[in-house]
């Protein structure tokens, strides 16, 4: 790929280790140019020939390797074309003596050594003196769990900067040799993202190997890296009827704090209720401002509705889903987000593509593998990107609770990810306070957040990169808006993964049809965007002619008794709350 910016110098031994195969993954991930170079290639030709085109290179490696490239220098100086690189990342020092020799090398310190790190919990600092690098981490204090750091890097220089610290000494941390930027990481080995997984990632169980990496490339390769201009931001409430009063949640004082804390929330609303509405709250939504929004939450919230296998009960169901929020609609007045929450976090591989063929943008999710033993192809790399989109290419954007930690939210964040918080009623307990408090957190974050309606936070996550003249944008909801806030018309390249083109209807730019090309499992549209303008983009799926669900009274009765002993156990728990 030759772009004239930057390239990612892979430094590796003859054969590709692990943990090169690994780093190569990430930096496919987020879209970073690299190529390989083993020891005994390195030289000022070879790395010249390799990085032709590009203004500048970076170069990757552990230190074993580059251990043994500059001793075969036999000089305390840098080769010529070491010297020449932008920045030097370094990971994997073991306790072993070539490896104590390097990083005395290059640190300039000669007690400098390697200790393998406490297997107890323990407190990372992350400096706030490096925002352009640490992003949203920036200042933070996070403890870690047992086996979370493999070792640090003992080191005494006035000019090193501590990236990461740990009692032990440094995770992470940065300097400067022979005029060349060093950044030496304490972590053995590198993440496998494509490691399958059925857990959210969190960076308290799993720091060595992600973060210092993230941080460095999204900082060294800001030019070609796929990233995020802001973060969207939503908190999802699941459940609640539109009433006064659910449980601890009052909608009066929600919207009080949203006015004073200036945040928006998504009822996950359960279509089921939709006759069970009060009129002044409905109001209170539909003139909130933004504040205040509802999306789907399942159809009958059965436990595991959207867990089905079966292609036609699914969109039976999403039509039964459908036509109650547009019932909904026609007698309140109250327009609703195209987006799915499922019931108790539960879906299949067949109901994402069954949200597709329905009309939905994305789903927002808990959990992040199919649930009943359904095939899980969830992988890091998914819970890394934008939204997960491996299941039927339709986009299933994560949520966190807040008891996953600030740490988490941040390092969401670097990635490019929205912030969705998720919740229930009890959410709310004590008027908000943990609410509050956790808000205020994330507004101190150094970040740009901007809250919005679920539907809007959705369409606006989505990933961009330079492209020559145009800029690229990675499209992952079946809407995209993008503004252009400059004098100038912007040309922008979209892709969407679409690999199964029968499917495809059409796409909109502004609600015209507009041509596109499909190329490697991708739709791909050219879009010029006006000064001051915008465009709104939607992709269209063939959908089925279905009826809506139709059940027998039994199931019917079954449904409404799951209803009402679920808002008795929330609110009698809120009486109980009250009493004490």
């Amino acid at each position: 790929m030759d772009n004239g910016s930057s390239i990612a110098l892979l430094l590796h031994e003859d054969a590709l280790s692990p943990n090169d195969c690994h780093l190569s993954e990430i930096l496919d991930l987020f879209e970073i140019p690299w190529t390989t170079l083993t020891i005994a290639e390195a030289n000022g030709d070879n790395v010249a020939a390799l990085t032709a085109g590009h203004l500048q290179f970076s170069i990757l490696t552990s230190a074993p390797c580059l251990a043994e490239v500059l001793q075969r220098c036999k000089t305390e100086a840098l080769p010529t074309w070491l010297a020449a690189a932008a920045s030097i990342f370094v990971y994997g020092f073991q306790a072993t003596d070539p490896c104590q020799a390097l990083l005395r090398q290059i640190t300039g310190d000669p007690a400098a050594e390697v200790r393998d790190s406490n297997p107890w919990p323990m407190n990372a600092s992350v400096t706030d003196a490096f925002p352009e690098m640490c992003g949203p981490m920036s200042g933070l204090q996070i403890r870690l769990e047992r086996g979370a750091a493999d070792a640090a890097l003992v080191i005494r220089n006035s000019q090193l900067q501590s990236i990461v610290g740990a009692p032990d000494g440094h995770l992470f941390a940065g300097f400067t040799n022979c005029g060349v930027r060093f950044f030496v990481d304490s972590s053995l080995t590198m993440v496998d993202i494509r490691e399958r997984t059925a857990t959210y990632f969190d960076v308290k169980k799993r720091f060595a190997g992600a973060v210092p990496i993230v941080m460095y490339l999204k900082w060294a390769f800001r030019d070609v890296c796929l990233a995020a201009t802001e973060t969207s931001a939503c908190l999802i409430i699941d459940d609640p009827p539109l009433w006064p009063r659910y449980g601890l949640l009052d909608f009066d004082e929600l919207l009080q704090l949203a006015d004073k804390l200036t945040f928006a929330t998504t009822v996950a609303f359960i279509p089921w209720n939709w006759r069970r509405t009060n009129r002044r709250t409905v109001a209170a939504f539909r003139e909130s401002k933004g504040r205040l929004s509802v999306c789907v939450h399942g159809c009958d919230h059965t436990r595991g509705e959207f867990a089905a296998r079966s292609l036609e009960l699914l969109d039976k169901r999403l039509k039964t889903a459908r036509l109650r929020m547009q019932a909904l609609r026609n007698t309140t007045a109250l327009d609703h987000e195209n987006v799915m929450v499922f019931p108790q976090g539960a879906f299949s591989p067949e109901a994402a593509s069954a949200l597709k063929r329905n009309g939905f943008i994305a789903a927002v999710n808990t959990e992040v593998a199919p649930a009943n033993n359904a095939p899980n192809g969830t992988t890091v790399a998914d819970l890394w990107s934008v939204a997960i989109v491996r299941y039927g290419s339709f986009p299933i954007y994560t949520r966190r609770y807040i008891d996953h930690g600030i740490e988490n939210f941040a390092f969401d964040g670097i990635l490019g990810k929205p912030c969705f918080i998720a919740g229930h009623h009890d959410l709310l307990r004590g008027h908000g306070s943990e609410l509050a408090a956790f808000l205020r957190q994330l507004a101190a974050l150094r970040w740009t957040l901007r809250w919005r309606p679920l539907e809007e936070a959705v369409c606006r996550s989505y990933s961009i990169r330079p492209n020559g003249e145009a800029i690229a944008v990675r499209m992952f909801a079946e809407r995209l808006l993008f503004e252009n806030s400059e004098e100038v018309t912007r040309r922008i390249l979209v892709t969407k993964r679409e690999p199964q083109l029968a499917s495809l209807k059409g796409i909109t730019v502004n609600q015209d049809m507009v041509p596109y090309e499909h190329l490697d499992g991708c739709a791909r549209l050219m879009v010029d965007v006006p000064p001051g303008g915008s465009a709104d983009i939607r992709v269209y799926h063939r959908q089925l002619d279905v009826s809506p669900d139709s059940d027998s009274i039994r199931y019917r009765l079954g449904v409404a008794l799951r209803r009402y002993l679920s808002e008795l156990r929330d609110n009698y728990g809120y009486l109980l709350r009250l009493r004490v």
